[in-house]
């Protein structure tokens, strides 16, 4: 059974409800070695957030199975043929929602492998892939680039009317990256909603995780999603969970707690979002 757990009370800047707005999710999972387990449990998720009205659900980084560059190659997919990404297509149609998440991508025609982020929209169809462009390398514990290959670019996808960012774990340590989907407009920026899925090692997670997201969110003055993978003590490299939601002021709207299958949901005000970019006009304030 999927748990839901409660959310503190969401923050809000305007008393009365946006004139234009969405409502935005994080779906945290317990990640196992059992990918069938896995998927079923992230479908659950998928429907829980859409049944509270989000209209994008966003899954941890490489949620299939048990995050390890010892393990990616049993999880790598292609795209949209089976395994995580089918099930992505599948339950974006049948919520009528966009659904992100990431896979390991098989690459057949480079025989390679990818850490790949998709996007799929309310019709089922690849609506935007980002190939992670920081492979993590973190204190000897991790090191992707020895197994997979990385992304050379941003990415970006419209949403409705609402433009979204794509992003991994990792990237959130580039300032460079993320200030592609920043407020100066550019082929990638500005962003509305900036989703980074995580499987963010609980070691660096205590001082780094929220900092990092609240910075994401205050640089790039968008909102952003960060689903991870919850803490698991039997895992040989344990994930940090407290998934969240962030707003463009670069505070907290809601956060899932460290272990357990979670939803959090807020709502991304963007009349709030046009306030804080008029106040604070980054975009025109820089000069180098």
């Amino acid at each position: 059974m999927h748990r839901v757990h409660k959310l503190r009370p969401m923050r809000r800047f305007l008393a009365t409800p946006p004139r234009r707005g969405l409502r935005i999710a994080a779906v945290q999972l317990t990640v196992t070695p059992d990918p069938v387990n896995n998927l079923k449990r992230a479908m659950g998720g998928i429907a829980a957030a859409a049944s509270s009205g989000a209209t994008i659900a966003a899954l941890p980084e490489c949620f299939v199975g048990s995050y390890g560059v010892d393990h990616f190659a049993k999880w790598a997919e292609v795209l949209g043929q089976f395994g995580g990404s089918a099930m992505m297509a599948a339950a974006a149609k049948d919520h009528k929602i966009h659904v992100i998440g990431g896979v390991i991508e098989a690459d057949e025609e480079r025989g390679c492998m990818f850490n790949t982020i998709v996007a799929y929209g309310p019709d089922g169809e690849l609506a935007a892939k980002y190939r992670k462009v920081h492979l993590s390398r973190v204190m000897g514990i991790t090191s992707e680039s020895d197994v997979l290959q990385p992304g050379d670019a941003p990415v970006d996808f419209m949403a409705g009317e609402t433009r979204v960012g794509l992003a991994c774990c990792f990237d959130l340590r580039f300032p460079r990256l993320l200030a592609k989907y920043g407020p100066a407009p550019s082929d990638t920026g500005p962003c509305d909603v900036l989703v980074a899925p995580s499987a963010f090692l609980d070691t660096t997670g205590h001082p780094h995780w929220e900092l990092l997201c609240r910075r994401a969110a205050l640089d790039t003055q968008c909102f952003v999603v960060a689903p991870n993978m919850s803490f698991r003590s039997e895992d040989a490299v344990p994930l940090h969970g407290r998934s969240m939601v962030c707003g463009p002021w670069g505070d907290v709207l809601a956060e899932c707690e460290y272990e357990g299958d979670a939803v959090v949901v807020a709502e991304a005000d963007m009349e709030r979002l046009e306030e804080i970019r008029r106040k604070l006009p980054l975009a025109t304030a820089a000069r180098l």
